[in-house]
C-alpha cells in the first residue's frame, strides 16, 4: 500500500474514532472503605466518578436502557454509561443508592440469589425489593457464583453443561419470584469467567453475557462477551479511569483463541484489524507484549505474546489504539490460565 492510501485510512480511522459513539459499562462490587481493595471503592471515589460522567456529558442509563439505545444505533454524539454491581453488597444500598438518587441516576445490581441474606454484607430481599421500586435494574448473576468454567474431571461436560443452565436458570427463577415479573436475560459470568460453552448456553437461550474487560461497545460487539470495566481501589483514580470511560469500540474482526482458558505460559493472542492500524496498536500484560505484524489482504494480523511466563489464575489483556483527541480504542482480552492442569486456589 501506498503512503498516501495509508494517510487517507490514517485520516479516516481518524474521522471516525472522533465521532463514535462512546456507550460503556463500569463493574463494581463493594462500595466502602472497610473491604478489599481488591473488589471495593471508597465512597469518596465513587462519589468522584459520579461527578466526573457528569462533568464530561454521560448520559448514564440503566443497563437495559443502554443495549436499546447500543442496539437502536444511538447518535454518534451521545455518550452513554451504565453502572454496574455484582453481588448485591449492603454497601451498594447503604453508600451507593444515595449518591446515585443526588443524580436522579439509576444502576444495576448483578445478584447471586443464594447469597441474598446471608451474612451481614449482603442485602436482604426486602432491600432488593425497595431498588426494583425506586428504578434500579435487578438481574441474574447465577443462583451460586460458582466458577462456570471449572468443570471437575470427574463431571461429564454433558452434566456440566446442565449443572450451569440449572444454575442460571435457578437464579433467574428466584429474581422473578421476588420481583413479580422475569427480569432482562442478561448475566455477569462470576469472576468474568466465560468460555464457548458457557456463549453458546446463552446464546441458545436468548441471554446476553457480560464480561469483566475493559472496552466500549456499539451495535457490533459479541452480545455474549459485553465488555464492562472493573473499577477497584487500585484503578479509581480519573487519570487512569477516565481513559476507559472514554474509550472507543475497537474495530477487530477475528479475536483468537475463542477462549480464556490456557494452560501455555506464554499464549499467543491474535487479532485482525484494519491495515491503517498497523503499528498504532501497544498491548500490555503487566509489561509490554511481544508483538507481529502480518499482511492479511486489506487488513493486518497482530499476533502478540507476553514477554514473560503469565501467572497461575487471572491476567488481563489490554490493548490499546490512540484515536486522537485525547481517546483510545480499547480492548481486552481475558487470560485464565492453569498451571498443570489445575486451577489456582482461590
Amino acid at each position: 500500500m501506498g503512503r498516501g492510501l495509508a494517510a487517507v485510512l490514517g485520516c479516516a480511522l481518524w474521522i471516525w474514532s472522533g465521532s463514535a459513539t462512546a456507550a460503556v459499562i463500569l463493574l463494581y462490587h463493594h462500595v466502602a472503605e472497610d473491604t478489599p481493595a481488591a473488589t471495593s471503592v471508597t465512597v469518596e471515589q465513587f462519589a468522584g466518578h459520579l461527578a466526573q460522567l457528569k462533568a464530561e456529558g454521560f448520559d448514564v442509563l440503566r443497563l437495559d436502557q443502554l443495549v436499546a439505545a447500543v442496539q437502536d444505533g444511538a447518535p454518534a454524539s451521545r455518550k452513554l454509561a451504565a453502572i454496574t454491581f455484582d453481588d448485591a453488597y449492603q454497601s451498594i444500598f447503604r453508600n451507593a443508592r444515595p449518591l446515585l438518587a443526588e443524580y436522579g441516576w439509576p444502576a444495576t445490581v448483578f445478584v447471586a440469589t443464594d447469597a441474598v441474606g446471608q451474612g451481614r454484607q449482603m442485602m436482604t430481599v426486602a432491600q432488593l425489593q425497595q431498588l426494583h421500586r425506586e428504578g434500579h435494574l435487578l438481574v441474574n448473576h447465577t443462583a451460586s457464583h460458582r466458577h462456570l468454567i471449572r468443570r471437575p474431571q470427574q463431571v461429564t461436560e454433558a452434566d456440566w453443561r446442565a449443572l450451569v443452565w440449572a444454575d442460571i436458570e435457578q437464579g433467574q427463577a428466584q429474581l422473578t419470584a421476588w420481583l413479580g415479573s422475569a427480569p432482562p436475560r442478561y448475566l455477569a459470568y462470576p469472576y468474568g469467567e466465560h468460555d464457548g460453552m458457557v456463549r453458546e448456553l446463552l446464546a441458545e437461550h436468548g441471554y446476553l453475557g457480560f464480561a469483566q474487560r475493559s472496552g466500549a461497545l456499539d451495535a457490533g460487539v459479541d452480545w455474549q462477551d459485553v465488555p464492562r470495566i472493573p473499577v477497584n481501589r487500585h484503578y479509581a483514580g480519573w487519570s487512569s479511569l477516565g481513559d476507559k470511560v472514554r474509550a472507543l469500540p475497537w474495530m477487530v474482526s477475528v479475536v483468537a483463541p475463542a477462549s480464556p482458558v490456557t494452560d501455555v505460559a506464554r499464549p499467543e493472542l491474535v487479532l485482525t484489524l484494519p491495515r491503517a492500524w498497523q503499528g498504532r496498536v501497544q498491548c500490555f500484560a503487566g509489561n509490554a507484549m511481544e508483538q507481529r505484524w502480518q499482511l492479511d489482504g486489506e487488513r493486518v494480523q497482530l499476533r502478540a505474546t507476553p514477554a514473560a511466563d503469565l501467572p497461575a489464575g487471572r491476567t488481563l489483556v489490554n490493548c490499546t489504539a490512540a484515536a486522537g483527541g485525547g481517546r483510545f480504542h480499547w480492548h481486552s482480552h481475558l487470560w485464565l490460565r492453569r498451571s498443570g492442569g489445575q486451577w489456582p486456589a482461590e
